[in-house]
């Protein structure tokens, strides 16, 4: 893209409302400031967060005895399991990214605004608005395999609604960072989460627009036919490659974004080869992409020996491996030339957690879809295989949402709180996130390990969700139990570590306890550190002298020649333009 183009889009963008912010409550109500929606959904997913995963706490603990359903009878539990993958990944971990994009990418880029901000804004409400319907579809037994026929069809209306309100975002984020980057600063120079944000909007656009369109058809043919879906059992098994890899690496491209701001920042410097940076960020997202056909290799009874769809799932799965395991080593490779080594804070120690849990979930994807192929081939059968790795599918869930969804997120509230809310989170309390968090992600993906390891559990049986009670015949006396519950304990974790950073939100920022923070506590890199902390209401700075996306590590080198690092006191960057 041209200096043209970004000049003449940035400059007086028909994007860029004017309306003027009301600093009153019911400003929020109205509001076109990106840094208003944005904090509106980081609030909102936070909560959905912990809705979910209460509701997955319940379900892990019917799972977990040999005696049937314990805390939920067999037709609730249908609709307690299906509402937490809609709460944790429509209801978290997407709108969670989404609200951060939204609000730190304009700052990076220069733009005063959001692309679109009335879109944005429209987006929020009517993805909290469809959330309400989910619950109350829920509530009236109208989920999928509900009882209630109009219930479903409002599951699935609500399901479309998040949907389409989430492309919205997409779309607002994707054409911030396209169309509206300061002049001079070309798509290879922007900021990393930038970067990171435009690969999961844009993934997001070609991806959730097939699931509009199967929940049309499954809409259409629930109210009048019912051939399609197997009534209403069929739905979910049509949607929930949604919820599952390799379609979740999509959703954590961002996470990637986040370690390397801070990784890079901490280091001083640029990577020795931004190119390689961009590619392997774009890999996890481009081999995330599958749409629909995900569910024609990823579904229970999926035929993966006639043609080449268990092959397709091993390579999706190596590629994601591949981009993040070359992103880390360029990171670390940074960090080692600099040698200035980050101080263990709790954005750091995320940071570089949430990596590696992708890291980690991208390797046992490929192990299990490798092994699953390989047993299948060689059995020369249709369908899934009896295998011993049954239950990969809710161990990799709990790697990527809790583990690194949450500690990614952790690691941006904790870097950016100063530049969203003006003030510091506490670092005691962000460093008990850190170990309950990342703690209870380890457990909740090891439970359904060794679970499946030595049970051969399915993880859930499509057809007739009643069958799910084979379970209690799966489970055998050898300490299947206590596996499955560790599971179950690993999400008890997570929720307090979720809580905890809940509570440091609302005494640090909502209270007003946190320490003021200036403009640039952290000595970061990238433009969004040269406003002031938090930005005014109404449209940002815009920043048109941008060239690059690490103006301050530009100045920092440029004119001396000095090693990278030695100027970083606050005399220097008071000569930074701003």
């Amino acid at each position: 893209m041209t200096d043209d183009t970004t000049e003449a889009v940035h400059s007086e963008g028909p994007s860029v409302s004017g309306h003027a912010e009301d600093p009153s409550a019911f400003g929020w109500l109205n509001t076109t400031d990106h840094k208003r929606i944005g904090r509106m959904f980081i609030a909102c997913s936070l909560v959905f967060a912990m809705a979910g995963a209460v509701a997955d706490l319940a379900v892990r603990f019917d799972l977990a005895s040999a005696n049937g359903h314990t805390v939920l009878n067999a037709d609730v539990f249908v609709q307690v399991f299906t509402f937490t993958r809609d709460a944790l990944v429509l209801g978290m971990l997407i709108p969670l990214f989404l609200g951060i994009a939204i609000y730190v990418v304009p700052l990076q880029v220069g733009a005063p605004n959001v692309a679109f901000p009335r879109a944005a804004a429209a987006g929020f409400w009517g993805w909290l608005v469809s959330f309400g319907v989910l619950i109350g579809a829920y509530l009236g037994n109208g989920g999928p395999a509900g009882g209630w026929d109009d219930g479903v069809d409002l599951h699935l209306l609500a399901v479309a609604g998040l949907v389409l309100s989430l492309l919205v975002g997409a779309i607002c984020v994707a054409t911030t960072t396209l169309t509206m980057r300061a002049p001079g600063m070309y798509m290879d120079r922007t900021p990393a989460f930038a970067w990171s944000a435009l690969v999961t909007a844009s993934m997001l656009v070609v991806s959730l627009g097939v699931v509009l369109g199967q929940i049309v058809i499954l809409y259409i043919d629930h109210r009048y036919g019912r051939f399609f879906a197997d009534g209403n059992y069929g739905i979910w098994s049509r949607i929930d490659w949604m919820y599952r890899t390799p379609q979740l690496f999509i959703y954590v491209v961002p996470v990637l974004g986040v370690a390397a701001e801070i990784m890079l920042a901490a280091a001083r410097r640029w990577v020795f080869e931004p190119l390689a940076l961009y590619f392997t960020i774009g890999l996890v997202g481009l081999f995330g992409f599958g749409a629909w056909a995900n569910f024609g290799i990823t579904t229970e009874g999926a035929d993966i020996v006639d043609g080449l769809e268990g092959i397709v799932l091993v390579g999706l799965y190596a590629g994601a491996l591949a981009g993040t395991m070359g992103l880390l080593a360029l990171l670390g490779f940074t960090v080692w030339q600099g040698r200035n080594w980050p101080r263990p804070s709790t954005a750091v120690l995320a940071a570089v957690g949430a990596g590696q849990i992708i890291a980690v979930a991208a390797l046992f994807g490929l192990i299990g879809a490798a092994v699953d192929w390989l047993q299948v081939a060689g059995r020369g059968i249709d369908g899934n295989a009896p295998l011993s790795m049954t239950t990969w599918v809710t161990g990799q869930q709990s790697l990527l949402i809790y583990g690194a969804g949450l500690l990614g997120a952790l690691a941006a509230l904790h870097w950016w709180a100063p530049k969203i809310w003006g003030k510091k989170l506490s670092e005691l309390a962000g460093l008990g996130s850190f170990v309950l968090i990342g703690g209870g992600a380890f457990l909740a993906w090891l439970g359904p390990l060794l679970s499946g390891a030595f049970t051969e559990q399915p993880q859930f049986v499509y057809h007739d969700p009643l069958l799910t009670t084979r379970y209690a015949g799966l489970v055998d006396t050898s300490g299947a139990e206590g596996l499955s519950i560790l599971g179950a304990i690993g999400v008890i974790v997570v929720l307090a570590g979720v809580a905890l950073l809940a509570l440091n939100l609302l005494v640090s920022v909502v209270l007003g306890k946190g320490a003021d923070a200036p403009a640039d506590p952290w000595n970061g890199l990238t433009p969004e550190w040269l406003l002031e902390s938090p930005p005014p209401l109404g449209p940002s700075q815009t920043l048109t002298e941008l060239s690059s996306g690490t103006p301050l590590l530009d100045a920092a080198t440029n004119g001396n020649g000095s090693p990278i690092g030695l100027e970083t006191d606050d005399a220097a960057r008071e000569e930074v333009p701003a």
